[in-house]
């Protein structure tokens, strides 16, 4: 694989973490990217699972073998939800979480480093080539604090204001900006803050989304 891997097992199941020759964590995101291009070549497609707040980088890999991406919730829960639904091949957080449905619907660490094994025997490439050959992408991500009172001034405000642009309701407010620009604002459950996501033509652009929708989910509070 030309990568030093290991798992990591954490309290919601297992997660696995990949790093480069260098000692560099490979994004989540990316690491997920590159085992769906590679479960999709090995099965000639198949649908794919992986949350709202996860780059449009999964659809354009499933686009080259006309199959469906499933957007589910940020959560475990409509994740392995989906995982059961028929013909999905892989379901992904992209924080080091995989599903294999054909072997099991739960989060399983080792099964995922025997796929990336597998794959990279039977594709006679590396984890590492397939990183390269992955269309490119720019996500940014940030929170901004909110009292839990103002949350739900919040997202009806957001939804008010961008109801010509609103995307599938999954989870939180999506706001698509154009093909290739969007945000997502998703309250957290456990905390009084809001998980800013955004993707863009450049880093500097999907950074520039996440801080000006952190000050508008600020002025929102009142």
């Amino acid at each position: 694989l030309h990568t030093t891997m290991g798992v990591r097992l954490d309290v919601g199941g297992e997660r696995v973490w990949v790093a480069d020759c260098g000692g560099d964590v490979i994004k989540g995101a990316t690491l997920a990217a590159a085992l769906a291009m590679m479960a999709l070549r090995a099965n000639g497609g198949g649908a794919i699972a992986v949350p709202v707040s996860m780059p449009s980088v999964f659809e354009k890999l499933a686009a080259e073998y006309d199959s469906p991406v499933i957007r589910t919730r940020v959560s475990m829960r409509g994740l392995m939800e989906a995982a059961n639904k028929p013909g999905v091949i892989l379901a992904m957080d992209g924080n080091g979480s995989f599903i294999w449905p054909q072997f099991q619907p739960v989060v399983d660490g080792m099964m995922t480093v025997a796929k990336m094994l597998e794959y990279a025997t039977m594709q006679h490439t590396s984890l590492a080539q397939a990183i390269a050959s992955l269309p490119r992408y720019h996500v940014a991500q940030g929170t901004m604090n909110c009292p839990w009172e103002s949350k739900g001034t919040v997202m009806r405000l957001l939804n008010q204001q961008y109801k010509g642009r609103l995307g599938a309701q999954i989870d939180g407010v999506r706001i698509n900006l154009s093909d290739d620009e969007w945000v997502l604002v998703l309250p957290d459950p456990d905390q009084p803050l809001f998980h800013i996501f955004a993707e863009a033509a450049s880093d500097e652009q999907a950074e520039g989304l996440v801080s000006r929708y952190q000050r508008i989910v600020e002025g929102f509070q009142g």
